[in-house]
């Protein structure tokens, strides 16, 4: 089994507010569907701009509570656009929120484990939920850091908008170099627009995590999500965390 995360860039437009990339999220769900899976999807415009606007995470108050409902309003919406397709694919496909899950002192994943014994794929996303004083926000990313020590699964995939992990921004360094394998090498990451979570550098402490409990993590590119396939060859594209 894998658990795979598609990053939030992939299937929304993250500089237009609610704007869901419908024919890329069913390109990538083609691909994964071959095999056993658990899904994690981030936020990207249904979760960044809202929870940039009002000051997530941050301290409890009544617009932050607010702030909250609309994140949370926002996750739902996408996450029922990705199980719609799933559905329509006639995959089994149920949706699990951190806010549902917070039990106010740890997450609690024992739906999303009866979820996956009795053959339904989990699909959880990141948002927001309420901690005592606070107003927090759970990342698609520690859900895959969560999950991965919980299913112990076979590798943990994350798709992304760029190849892999490369020594220096692909995006502003024409000249980047693409690591194929990450064993420690010095990197360097660049802020992210409308990205509360953490940008790359969260989701490559993320990753990191996930390796280093003895689970196979892959960085790949998820505009062509069929390199999935090639993981175990000599033509995969990606970074392998080793």
């Amino acid at each position: 089994m894998k658990i795979i995360k598609i990053g939030g860039s992939l299937i929304t437009d993250k500089n237009e507010y609610r704007k869901f990339e419908k024919e890329k999220a069913i390109k990538i769900i083609e691909i994964i569907s071959k095999e056993q899976f658990i899904l994690v999807h981030g936020g990207g415009s249904f979760g960044h701009i809202a929870s940039k606007k009002y000051g997530l995470p941050g301290k409890l108050s009544k617009e932050a509570i607010f702030g909250a409902c609309v994140v949370k309003n926002d996750m739902t919406l996408l996450n029922n656009h990705v199980i719609s397709l799933m559905t329509k694919m006639g995959i089994p496909a149920m949706g699990f929120s951190p806010f549902n899950l917070w039990k106010r002192e740890k997450f609690d994943y024992s739906p999303v484990i009866r979820a996956y014994e009795q053959g339904i794929v989990p699909v959880l996303f990141g948002d927001a939920f309420i901690d005592h004083e606070f107003v927090k926000i759970e990342s698609g990313d520690d859900i895959m850091v969560d999950l991965s020590d919980i299913f112990k699964p076979e590798s943990a995939i994350f798709l992304s908008d760029v190849d892999g992990v490369f020594d220096d921004d692909p995006k502003i360094n024409k000249d980047a170099k693409l690591i194929r394998k990450f064993n420690g090498e010095t990197i360097k990451f660049q802020g992210v627009k409308n990205d509360v979570t953490g940008g790359m550098l969260k989701k490559f402490d993320s990753m990191l995590k996930c390796r280093q409990m003895g689970v196979k993590t892959y960085l790949i590119n998820g505009k062509y999500p069929e390199r999935i396939m090639d993981i175990e060859s000599g033509e995969f594209i990606g970074t392998e965390f080793i």
